[in-house]
């Protein structure tokens, strides 16, 4: 059986390396360990989407999940193939309406209302996670302070890069990062204006605001 240890991550951590464990490893069993209740569902809700078993126990204050194939047990050893069932087609409606790549338009380097460290954590994580999708954004147009994320010091500069390189076209407002005097620490992105900002958005099928 292979192990895959996420104690100590964050999200989506545990979830990114229980899907590429199930995509190399195939048939045979996995046991993913994860260290809170957060981890453990996500994880459990990913491997359902993908038609896997799971049982999970407890043990020495960690969640020990055993991924297999065939029908889904609960915790109290219960079939629940209903629930797999019904997050295989849920996942698969979602993804027949969403497969055009779309547009996303950040203009925060925060995601989130709330705690201003949280939502700084939240969005690293959310730029990190598209880097690891199956279907990436047409193009992401940066914005007011999110600007801010392709600039000197940001945590994800690579992130945006490697984005770059797999063909999302990224544009990042040059008026911005002239207001906060940012244009001389610019990293990645193509500086942009609003009229060719403009004309993406308006010719987008779809316009995700992050």
């Amino acid at each position: 059986m292979k192990e895959v240890d996420c104690r100590g991550l964050n999200c989506p951590e545990p979830v990114l390396r229980a899907k590429k464990a199930i995509q190399e490893i195939n048939a045979e069993d996995i046991l993913v360990i994860v260290d809170n209740q957060s981890a453990r569902e996500n994880v459990i809700r990913f491997v359902k989407s993908q038609g896997r078993e799971t049982q999970w126990q407890e043990k020495d204050g960690s969640y020990h999940i055993t991924i297999t194939e065939g029908k889904t047990a609960d915790e109290s050893g219960k079939s629940n193939t209903t629930d797999a069932a019904e997050n295989v087609t849920y996942r698969a409606e979602v993804n027949e309406g969403t497969r055009e790549n779309p547009v996303l338009f950040i203009s925060t380097n925060e995601l989130g209302v709330g705690s201003s460290e949280l939502g700084i954590m939240l969005m690293r994580n959310f730029i990190y996670t598209l880097t690891k999708t199956d279907h990436f954004p047409r193009a992401i147009v940066f914005m007011n302070s999110g600007v801010k994320l392709c600039v000197e010091g940001s945590p994800v500069i690579d992130e945006i890069g490697e984005l770059q390189d797999n063909g999302v076209l990224t544009l990042v407002c040059g008026t911005c990062l002239d207001y906060f005097e940012l244009k001389d620490q610019h990293k990645v992105g193509q500086i942009s204006n609003m009229y060719d900002i403009s004309d993406l958005l308006l010719g987008a099928d779809r316009v995700i605001t992050v």
